[in-house]
């Protein structure tokens, strides 16, 4: 056998390989050819020598493959939680599970370095934190800013999560009262993250409380705190639900919502369905299931409560209405330039003069529109005969009204107005069904006109004034018809009496 210096690197290995194979373990087989341990493991390793390519295994397709397009587009270009870009492959046919999902999106979204953090218990029924987030959303084609009101309780981690144009102090408090009337019941200590709404540190041992919510905060029975500056981690318990109401529910809807109402709506059922009902990460439950045990720790809800509104103070235009939140509501036009006090509800707005309340309107979510009341332009009408509200007026009176107006326009110029009014008068003596027959009828002779509207209500013969292009019906045919478009029987010869009266007070005038 040649020494172990005259062998090549081939020798040497089969050399040791066919001792181990006699021997079966790496120490024996070292000692029996006096080599080192360190050798005998290279050998069987295939390290000694030249390097040998290894064999490569044939890649199995990935469940992953024919989503990574879609992947990487929701991942970096819309921002998309490992959850929802799992919803979004799952409804296209995704058959994996969320393991090899979040595998994928960490090489193609590394996550961040954490800081170090600590769990503070919480008792249950002790506590709720609650504070507000504004967001940039798209309601009804227009991009607004809403702002999201959100009450955690730091036990159970429950959410309530609602949405609102602006965080004033009707706003707050109309939002608790939502809150608490869904929980069941009042917490024993509210936190608030520095709300001027809610309080201020004036100096560094010393909060000033908004009087009007300290008055509501006895109301209900609960204390209030405002966490320390700078200690953002007493707030954590809703501090961190922003972050989950972003990614999560927002994106989800790609910030885009019908109006303010399906908003709030969508919220509602995304608390119900998707936050609440979760496996918390740090609670290792559902915060539906924890809130059950909770609540019998819960203070009862206070009753008779005043309800809460917002006051304003607003000047009557002299298009008689109010100006709140870039929107006008009117009041009866008698009170132009009156002084008005404004109660901004929930769910109505009611404007007071004098003491004296004088109009209740539901409030508009959108801006810049102008609600006036169906009376209120009756009363308008009374007092000035403006051409434009006799225009709208004259096309609520039904089909036909349209076609009608512009032939009175045509032939009538400056003078429709005068005949507006008239048919409008007679509308609401004889009704709306009755009149319109009666300008159809008159449309087919071309005339168009207050007088011939009367001459066909009191069944009389009508003028063509240009001829008509068809044979004409015969007026008793035409007084037949008409009884039969009244909702009510009626002589028409009382018609004609009230026709001619009417006509005396005309020239009278």
């Amino acid at each position: 056998m040649k020494k172990k210096s005259e062998m090549d690197w081939e020798e040497r290995r089969d050399w040791i390989l066919a001792a181990y194979s006699e021997i079966g373990t790496i120490k024996g087989t070292s000692k029996k050819l006096r080599v080192s341990v360190n050798t005998v493991r290279k050998v069987l390793r295939c390290q000694d020598g030249p390097r040998v390519a290894p064999r490569t295994k044939a890649t199995m397709p990935s469940k992953l493959d024919p989503y990574r397009a879609i992947i990487r587009r929701l991942v970096l270009e819309e921002n998309l939680t490992g959850t929802l870009v799992l919803e979004e492959i799952r409804a296209l046919g995704y058959p994996g599970g969320h393991a090899i999902l979040q595998g994928y999106i960490r090489k193609l979204r590394p996550s961040q370095k954490r800081t170090v953090t600590t769990v503070v218990p919480h008792p249950p029924g002790d506590e709720g934190q609650v504070d507000w987030s504004p967001y940039r959303v798209t309601l009804t084609g227009e991009t607004r800013v809403v702002h999201a009101f959100s009450m955690v309780l730091p036990f159970s981690r429950y959410m309530v999560l609602r949405f609102a144009f602006d965080e004033k102090m009707e706003t707050l408090i109309a939002m608790h009262e939502d809150a608490f009337s869904e929980l069941g019941g009042v917490l024993r200590l509210m936190s608030y993250d520095n709300m001027t709404t809610v309080g201020r540190h004036v100096s560094k041992d010393k909060v000033k409380l908004s009087e009007r919510f300290a008055h509501y905060a006895r109301e209900c029975g609960f204390d209030i705190h405002l966490i320390d500056p700078g200690r953002p981690n007493q707030h954590a318990s809703v501090e961190r639900h922003f972050h989950y109401v972003e990614n999560n529910f927002l994106k989800r809807h790609r910030f885009r919502f019908g109006d303010l109402s399906d908003l709030n709506r969508k919220a509602k059922e995304w608390c119900d369905n998707v936050a609440n009902v979760r496996v918390h990460g740090t609670t290792r439950e559902r915060p539906v299931d924890r809130l059950m045990r909770e609540r019998p720790y819960f203070l009862p809800l206070p009753g008779n409560r005043p309800e809460t509104y917002r006051l304003l103070s607003r000047k009557v235009g002299t298009d008689f209405c109010v100006a709140v939140d870039t929107n006008r509501y009117s009041v009866p036009p008698t009170h132009v330039q009156d002084v008005a006090t404004v109660r901004l509800y929930g769910n109505r707005l009611e404007i007071l003069i004098g003491g004296n309340l004088v109009a209740v309107h539901l409030p508009c979510e959108e801006r810049h529109k102008r609600l006036v009341l169906p009376e209120h332009e009756e009363a308008f009408k009374r007092c000035t005969p403006s051409r434009v509200l006799l225009e709208q007026a004259f096309l609520r009176l039904g089909h036909g009204a349209e076609d009608y107006y512009q032939g009175l326009l045509t032939q009538r110029g400056k003078g429709a107005g005068y005949h507006l009014q008239r048919i409008l008068k007679m509308a609401d003596r004889h009704g709306s069904a009755v009149v319109t027959g009666a300008m159809t009828y008159t449309a087919r002779y071309g005339n168009y006109s207050a007088d011939a509207v009367a001459r066909v209500i009191a069944g009389r013969e009508l003028r063509p004034a240009s001829g008509p292009a068809d044979s004409p019906e015969p007026p008793e045919r035409v007084r037949r018809w008409l009884e039969g478009i009244d909702v009510e029987t009626a002589d028409l010869d009382a018609y004609d009496r009230i026709v001619d009266s009417h006509a005396e007070e005309d020239s009278d005038d």
